[in-house]
């Protein structure tokens, strides 16, 4: 068992470049990277919203090259600017990650991004792109600057009249019960 390890590391050893050399890329693909054909723009560049609110925005995707791109992966990133404010993106959106069909030369694809602000605090919300197979750079949209701010509500949920009639109706009834333990 040894003596194949030790085989295997000096096998390894002796062609650094064959082991450096990057995976073959599948048939049909493009030859340059898709980041170097691609450019990606957000609809929006700032936006405002409370805690809970849905909003959507939308990304082009656009091939500037002159061969379709295809194996194309987008992505929605969501960033604090708040180094106190924790970001988990799944809660933001349940969808996150689309696959685009391929896109023609000197074209463009629109997706629409679905999202629920769950944090207060400033963030960066941005689309990045890459190839399926991971071989390429990474080509990001600019920034959507997004400024969530807390909901205070007096009556959250609908509870404001359950929670006013209760005490009231407690302090009926003890009245109640009191006034009729007088009359006998």
């Amino acid at each position: 068992m040894r003596a194949a390890l030790a085989a295997l590391l000096l096998l390894a050893s002796a062609s650094p470049a064959a082991a450096a050399a990057p995976p073959p890329r599948p048939a049909g693909a493009p030859p340059a990277a898709v980041s170097a054909a691609a450019s990606v723009a957000l609809d929006q560049t700032a936006l405002s919203v409370r805690i809970g609110q849905r909003f959507s925005f939308t990304s082009t995707v656009r091939n500037d090259g002159d061969q379709p791109m295809t194996g194309v992966v987008a992505h929605l990133n969501v960033l604090s600017l708040d180094p106190d404010v924790y970001v988990d993106p799944e809660d933001w959106s349940t969808s996150r990650t689309k696959y685009l069909d391929a896109i023609p030369a000197h074209e463009s694809a629109r997706l629409t991004w679905n999202v629920q602000a769950v944090n207060s605090g400033r963030f960066v919300l941005y689309v990045a792109v890459s190839e399926q197979q991971g071989t390429g750079a990474i080509t990001a949209s600019g920034a959507l600057r997004l400024a969530a701010t807390e909901r205070r509500t007096v009556n959250a949920g609908g509870i404001l009249p359950l929670a006013v009639a209760m005490p009231a109706v407690v302090l009926l009834a003890g009245f109640v019960a009191r006034w009729r333990r007088r009359l006998r």
